[in-house]
């Protein structure tokens, strides 16, 4: 009978190593808690023969892997303190920047905004100058894409969620900032549902609804739905 897959290659790596195995079982899915955690400490580089059985997130580099080290243990801890030492005594090197990128990639995985009950280290985040939070464009960019067309009411759910979320610092002003960009670049347009919800919830005016594109015939085509009251109340805001 043949050999399979994963025997061969384990055969193969028993020649240059004794110890070395590979294990092709899928391993169970445990959420990494700390930044620390997300750090291959395995001492491979790019030129080894056997990297390619590793992630792409791994730290070849050695001193780029000893400052990430050292800066995911001090966010951990939400040392500001520390940050700065360490700004101070590696910032000016490349490795500090590819350190930085790295841990900005991460922190949104190990504290991710929408789990409850998470604890995030924003001193320390804030003073190396990385987030854990997503950018607008990745909270809104496939829904605005896919779903406000079908006159659905994703976008004014996304909204609601975000404003919120305790773990995000978006206020509706910048969600109308990037609503506007986005109307501008590529002329998406809220439809009748998210123009009702902006009208009933935010206290929109004619004037802010203008500014991000919604003509006077969407307009009348949302309120509508509304009762007396919320019209009233509309066409009197200032």
């Amino acid at each position: 009978m043949g050999k399979t897959v994963e025997e061969i290659c384990n055969v193969l790596i028993s020649k240059h190593s004794n110890n070395l195995e590979i294990n092709f079982s899928v391993p169970e899915y445990t959420a990494k808690k700390t930044l620390a955690s997300c750090i291959c400490c395995s001492p491979l580089n790019k030129n080894n023969p056997y990297s390619a059985f590793f992630s792409d997130d791994n730290l070849y580099d050695s001193i780029e892997r000893a400052i990430t080290t050292e800066l995911a243990q001090a966010i951990d801890n939400n040392s500001v303190e520390k940050i700065k030492h360490l700004k101070n005594k590696y910032g000016h090197l490349k490795e500090f920047k590819n350190a930085k990128e790295f841990l900005n990639k991460k922190c949104k995985e190990v504290w991710n905004v929408y789990e409850k009950n998470t604890k995030i280290p924003k001193e320390a985040l804030k003073c190396l100058g990385i987030t854990n939070q997503p950018d607008l464009d990745f909270i809104f960019g496939n829904s605005l894409k896919y779903y406000e067309k079908d006159n659905s009411e994703i976008i004014s759910y996304i909204i609601s969620s975000t404003l919120k979320n305790e773990n995000l610092s978006y206020s509706m002003n910048d969600i109308h900032k990037y609503l506007k960009e986005m109307n501008k670049k590529s002329k998406y347009k809220c439809n009748f549902k998210t123009v009702q919800y902006l009208i009933k919830e935010q206290n929109y005016t004619k004037e802010q609804l203008a500014d991000l594109g919604i003509i006077k015939e969407d307009i009348k085509k949302a309120i509508k739905e509304l009762t007396l009251k919320q019209k009233i109340e509309f066409y009197l805001r200032k």
